[in-house]
């Protein structure tokens, strides 16, 4: 990769189905790093056949956020074990706001740049990108809606934290994936 950004940490916010999968890959693809996503986190978590992996099933069927010290940990262990000098795209990560405090303090503990992007799309839109990819139980009607009171009652307060610490950038979900991508790769090769 010979795409430079000088963010260490790359973060795409946004509610469920707003394409933030899609472009930390494409960020991945562009300028290299790992990706790390509660998502998968607590999918791996729940295959577990534990009282934990047990418990994390059922939560993400649903379509509750992981609980904040089980998020906090999985997430501080990748900044200071898994991938202490190398790029990480996060995908879901910070959605609350004691975890997003938390995800700050880490990085200016370690001198670490980074740059949230938050995906707006309206909760409509929501709505009809879940039921047309139907992944999995995360995509029924009464977990999407959990899921958009979730973002409603914790996320928009961590990006209002880190709108307010001059970190995040608004994006425009709604347009293409390549109109997104373009204006994320802008704002990181800035």
């Amino acid at each position: 990769m010979d795409n430079h950004t000088n963010f260490q940490s790359i973060v795409l916010m946004g509610k469920i189905a707003s394409g933030k999968g899609t472009q930390a890959h494409r960020i991945l693809n562009h300028f290299g790093g790992s990706l790390y996503s509660n998502g998968d986190k607590v999918r791996e978590a729940s295959q577990l056949p534990t009282s934990f992996g047990r418990k994390m099933k059922e939560i993400y069927e649903a379509g509750q956020l992981a609980p904040e010290w089980v998020a906090s940990y999985w997430m501080a262990h990748a900044l200071t074990t898994q991938f202490v000098d190398s790029r990480i795209v996060f995908e879901g990560v910070a959605k609350k706001p004691n975890e997003a405090q938390l995800f700050h303090e880490i990085h200016e503990l370690l001198d670490r740049p980074y740059r949230v992007f938050n995906l707006i799309i309206p909760d409509d839109v929501v709505r009809i990108r879940s039921r047309a990819r139907q992944r999995d139980t995360v995509d029924g009607e009464a977990a999407i809606e959990r899921r958009l009171e979730a973002y409603h009652t914790y996320t928009e307060r961590s990006i209002d934290f880190f709108r307010a610490k001059g970190k995040l950038i608004d994006i425009n979900g709604e347009a293409s994936q390549d109109e997104v991508t373009e204006q994320i790769f802008t704002h990181l090769s800035a």
